[in-house]
Formats: C-alpha cells, structure tokens, sequence
C-alpha cells in the first residue's frame, strides 16, 4: 500500500538531512530521485528459472526502433507482389539460404545465421503510445491514442527487474540509453518505460547524452570538482551512520529509498560500471565497426554494460524517428545503414566474444507501416502484421517463424502477440512469466499473459 500522509515529513527530513551528506555528487548525476510518493515497497517475488536450469540465464538487449519501421523494407519484402505494395528495394541474399532481407541491409545479412526473424507479430494498436505500451508491457488496457506516463500503468522490463531484486547489486539490474522515449506533451513521458503500479523508484537508471562525442562524459565517468573518490566513500560512510540512526523513526517505506540511494553511489565509484561506460577504453577499430553514431556508440555501450553485469540494457530510438509517413526512400537511406552496421556489428561481437548465448538482442518497432505506398511516398502505421528479430540468448538462429500474407497485410501462420515476445524474453533470461507482481492496491498481477514460443528456441 502507498505510505500514509503522515509519514511524509519524516521521509522529507531524513531526503534533505541524510542525502545531503552526499550533496552535489549523487545530485549531479541525472539519477532519478530518491522515494516518490506513491511507491510501494514489498517482498519480492520469488525468481526461477522457468524450464531453462540447462541454460545460463540471459541478459537482454532490447533495441526499440520507436517510430515503427517498415516490415515490407527490412524483413519481410515482398518481391512478386505489384509495385506500390513491394515499395522502392530490393531484396539480398544472406548467410541463410532461402532467408533474405532489405537491400540496405548487407551487413545484418552476414550475420543471418544468428538470426530469428518473426514474420508474423500482431496487435491492434495503430497509435505510437499505445503500440510502443503494449510493446515493452504486453498489456491491452490502454486506449489507442496518445497519453503520458502515469503511475497505474504497467511496468517496463527494465522496473521490473529492478522490482525482482532480492537485494542491490553493486551493478545495476536495467540501464536505459541513450535517452527516454518521448513524446510531445507537458511531461514528454512515453508509457511502458518506467515503473509504473511498482513507483518511481522502480525506474530503470538512464545513460543520456551523445556516446558518439569525443565529450561524451556519462554520470559515471564525473564527481564535481573536488570531489574525489576517497571524500565520496568517507560520505557515504556518514550516510550510513545517519540512516542507522534514524532507522528507528522509519517503517519499511525507507527501505526503497535505500536501494536507490546504494545503486547511485555504485554508480559512481564501482570500477566495473564506470569502465564500461568509458567508450575511450575501446580500441579505435572496435568503435569503429559499430559505427561513430548514435546507435552504433550506444549499442557498443550496451555491450559494454551487459559485460560489466547488468541484465536489461534498453536501446531507445529518439522521437519517433522510424515513422516515415512520407519521403521513404531518402529517409530509409539515412537510417538503416547506421543500423545495418550497429546491429550486426552487436550480434557479431557478442558471437565472437562467446556472450551471444546468454545476452537475447532484441530489435523490433512498436508496429510496422501499411502495405501500400501512401500518396507521399511513405507508409503509414500497420500493426496487422510486422517483424521482430531476435538473436542469442537460447533463441536458435538462422531461422524464419511465421509469416505474413502476399501483401505483408495480415499475419497468414503462426501469430505472435507483443505479450508472446515477452514472455519468451522473460522466460529465457530465467523468470517465470506468471510471476506475481503487486499493484499500489496490492492487488495481483502476472508479470506476462503471453505464451512463451518455445519453437524459437535452440
């Protein structure tokens, strides 16, 4: 249950009193703020491995191309079907006989063989907030039209790892980057990313800013001036004495506090997380192949980060740049090369570095775009029918499930929901699907209604 009013005050002197000891530093690094009112602490959960004691459970990479990309021009082209439906490219061959993909994706086709590519996801949400809602939560309680973050809705993975620590870590459970997802709006908070019915204490740390800037300096990598590692653990410890001490004053809503306030020092001092953050420690070459961009930066930093430890590592596309409503041509040459080389530079990396088996990548839209060229050159919102590709993590690649119509209009075998990739997902990173979450009202939630799709695994 939420904490009562009365205890606020209290709360209030020990987040002014107690956190100040560590002042600007923990201030200073955009972590999110210390308990908010509304977050309900409880026991969590039990943990299992759901059928996978064979495997290692896996850590997920979760690419979300928000925006929607297109299905017909990526994945699931659609060569014989007539001109305004099979759109401006051509299809390639790949390591995989008989699978072939976009023509602007020659790098991602060397790497096919690692490759699941789910031709037949399906929803009914044409909206991007709903689409991107049901996407990361699996949840159909929602309104098809735009809205923001609100604190009944259904968590994102990366809250609900965090919800599912039996206690900190020393590395963080989930990582966000290289932004939220936004939309316009007075809190520009997109649904599905943050902890929702879990609270605010829930949400997943975010990794913001440029990675592909020689200045790229995140919160890990910078204390203020002054403010060195030795002053900072001589805080900490009088923090720690402070909190002991008002311990007695305080019921078990302090104790989320605490987990935030623990995860941010680690943050700041553990050198496995401030190493993977320092893209510099990287050879040149390395960066190189994935690419001096955005994605290419931020998917190295993934890599990166899920070395270091941390289990859930979201990409997020910023504003909505795969909707293509016109233009589509000029626009898909600017974006899928720097994806085609990030992407398949990932899935190369993590398969040369023996972590492919236990890291899932997953890359997919919140939807994808209507089989017909638009008068505008464009697609538009289609999410009828669309592809999610999955790599590692006990998925067994080279591999094509399901399949669209001859139009890429409707799903024709094999339906999967946005909930069934969840589960799957869950499942193989060695978590119960049907593991029981708590709404503010205490009220219980399975984590995932989907079914795990147990015919993509190795």
């Amino acid at each position: 249950m939420p904490p009562s009013a009365d205890h606020l005050p209290r709360r209030e002197i020990l987040r002014i009193g107690a956190l100040s000891v560590l002042g600007a530093a923990v201030r200073g690094t955009g972590c999110p703020s210390p308990l908010q009112a509304g977050d309900a602490p409880g026991a969590s959960p039990a943990v299992g491995d759901a059928g996978n004691a064979s495997r290692r459970p896996a850590k997920c990479i979760f690419i979300l191309l928000q925006g929607g990309p297109s299905h017909l021009d990526l994945w699931d082209l659609k060569p014989e079907a007539p001109a305004e439906i099979r759109g401006p490219f051509q299809s390639i061959d790949t390591t995989v006989p008989g699978l072939r993909l976009g023509e602007l994706l020659p790098l991602t086709a060397q790497v096919a063989n690692h490759l699941a590519v789910v031709r037949s996801v399906e929803h009914r949400f044409a909206n991007h907030i709903a689409g991107t809602y049901i996407t990361l939560t699996g949840s159909e309680d929602q309104p098809d039209q735009d809205r923001e973050a609100h604190a009944d809705d259904f968590p994102g993975p990366g809250a609900v790892l965090n919800y599912l620590e039996r206690q900190p870590t020393r590395v963080p459970a989930s990582v966000s980057l290289p932004t939220w997802l936004s939309i316009p709006g007075p809190s520009n908070r997109m649904p599905g990313q943050y902890g929702g019915f879990l609270g605010g204490v829930r949400d997943p740390f975010l990794i913001s800013g440029e990675p592909q800037q020689a200045d790229f300096k995140p919160l890990s990598l910078s204390l203020p001036d002054g403010f060195g590692l030795e002053r900072m653990q001589s805080r900490w410890s009088l923090l720690g004495e402070l909190e002991r001490a008002t311990r007695r004053l305080e019921d078990q809503s302090i104790v989320t506090h605490d987990r935030l306030s623990q995860s941010a020092y680690e943050l700041l001092i553990d050198p496995r997380v401030r190493e993977a953050l320092d893209l510099s420690r990287e050879p040149q070459p390395a960066r190189e192949r994935y690419g001096m961009t955005k994605i290419g930066q931020s998917l190295l930093l993934a890599r990166r980060l899920v070395e270091a430890g941390v289990q859930f590592v979201a990409y997020n596309a910023f504003n909505q740049e795969w909707d293509t409503h016109g233009g589509l041509i000029g626009r898909y040459r600017e974006l899928i090369p720097g994806l085609d080389r990030a992407y398949s530079a990932l899935v190369g990396d993590l398969a040369e570095r023996g972590m492919l088996d236990e890291t899932l990548v997953v890359n997919t839209g919140e939807f994808g775009r209507t089989p017909l060229i638009n008068k505008d050159a464009g697609r538009d919102h289609w999410p009828h029918a669309y592809s999610t590709v999955l790599a590692g993590g006990g998925v067994r690649g080279g591999q094509v499930y399901g399949a669209s119509d001859p139009r890429g209009a409707y799903v024709a075998s094999q339906a999967v929901s946005p909930a069934d990739l969840l589960a799957t997902m869950w499942h193989q990173m060695g978590i119960d699907p049907q593991t029981e979450l708590r709404d503010r009202l205490n009220r219980p939630m399975p984590l995932s209604r989907g079914r795990v799709v147990h015919e993509l695994l190795g």
